[in-house]
């Protein structure tokens, strides 16, 4: 096991810009993922903790070491790639192999340690089959298997699900994550997926154009979002736009769509300038609106648009005057939730608890 630190870590590609001031401090034993969408800096970021790239500018240390400029097969780091990158010509015992034969390890030794690692991934006896002859789940473990077997002190795993049907991956979530608690590892996952990010890691880097936008556990995530963009990449949210009226230790007050807000959020937990007059966004998720039986505090009334009854629960659409969309989820309860169809006016409450309030100005809304 090992920690990953990252100081001033930037990547450049001729004139555009991978990775831009890239500081991380990833723990020892720590199941850490860089989430973003496509093209944001986070396969980036792993490669160069691989090795594969040398920054442009900044530091890498693993345990207070530099590796900055240590080739990749000296790094002690296992790789998953998003293709699994096996080899079609050889059998799966021969992939797993490869990378114990490049580091000159005994036959004898080499053949232990393959069967350990077949037997970790639940592949014991597959060890002649050829690639081709493997499923998709299959081919996955094999390439997890190649990556353990040359016992890393850190595991690299780049979209290593992407490429699985859903319910698959929903089984190779949870083996991975089984994996990682007995070994110990520390492991670092790159995905584009919010519910790999949830429901795997212990912390999670969100990265947005080449930069971390937040660090945090699963929930600092999804419940204290840093910025609009966090709020709305992972998960749904709403953001209403609104304009601080009152700031005072009993709380804040702002307007939004003609109406007063009250938000319980208190101001020493917000770290952007808030003043009377400042532009802010207003976010709540779905689960976070109520329904209201009559107008009153941080209400608001919309005429639902959708209506999708979930089972369990509903998932409701409804337009503002002000012409503002609002998304809201209501467990299922016939008392409360019957008379939910579309076209009706129904009046809704933006609790002051589960409101919080992000920077204004934010280009990605």
């Amino acid at each position: 096991m090992s920690q990953v630190e990252l100081k001033g870590i930037s990547k450049r590609f001729g004139s555009v810009t991978g990775v831009e001031q890239l500081n991380l401090t990833i723990r020892e034993g720590e199941f850490f993922t860089l989430l973003g969408p496509s093209g944001c800096g986070k396969t980036t970021t792993l490669r160069m903790i691989a090795g594969f790239y040398t920054p442009s500018r900044g530091r890498i240390r693993f345990d207070g070491k530099d590796v900055t400029e240590v080739p990749p097969q000296k790094r002690g780091t296992g790789m998953v790639f998003q293709n699994y990158a096996l080899f079609p010509h050889m059998t799966v015992f021969e992939n797993v192999a490869f990378g114990l034969q490049v580091r000159k390890i005994s036959k004898p030794e080499r053949e232990k340690r393959v069967e350990q690692a077949l037997d970790l991934v639940r592949l014991a006896g597959y060890g002649e089959r050829r690639i081709a002859q493997l499923s998709g789940g299959q081919q996955q473990r094999v390439a997890l298997a190649r990556a353990l077997v040359i016992r890393p002190r850190i595991l690299l795993l780049d979209e290593p699900l992407s490429n699985l049907d859903a319910r698959l991956r929903d089984e190779m979530r949870s083996e991975i994550l089984a994996l990682h608690r007995s070994l110990g590892i520390t492991t670092i996952y790159v995905t584009h997926d919010q519910v790999e990010a949830l429901s795997m890691s212990d912390r999670i880097a969100v990265f947005h154009q080449g930069s971390c936008r937040q660090t945090g556990t699963p929930e600092q995530i999804y419940n204290q979002p840093a910025d609009t963009f966090v709020a709305s990449f992972v998960g749904e949210t709403n953001l209403l736009p609104a304009t601080v009226e009152e700031v005072n230790s009993e709380g804040i007050r702002v307007r939004s769509l003609e109406r007063r807000f009250r938000v319980e959020q208190r101001p020493a937990e917000i770290d952007f300038p808030l003043q009377p007059g400042g532009k802010v966004w207003i976010s709540i998720r779905p689960e976070g609106v109520e329904l209201a039986t009559d107008p009153g505090e941080n209400t608001l009334s919309a005429e639902l648009t959708l209506v999708q009854f979930m089972g369990f629960s509903f998932h409701c659409t409804a337009r503002t005057e002000e012409e503002a969309l609002l998304r809201a989820l209501f467990v299922n309860r016939p008392d409360l939730t019957a008379d939910l169809r579309t076209g009706e006016r129904v009046e809704f409450r933006l609790p002051a608890d589960r409101i919080r309030l992000l920077p204004g100005g934010d280009e990605s809304v």
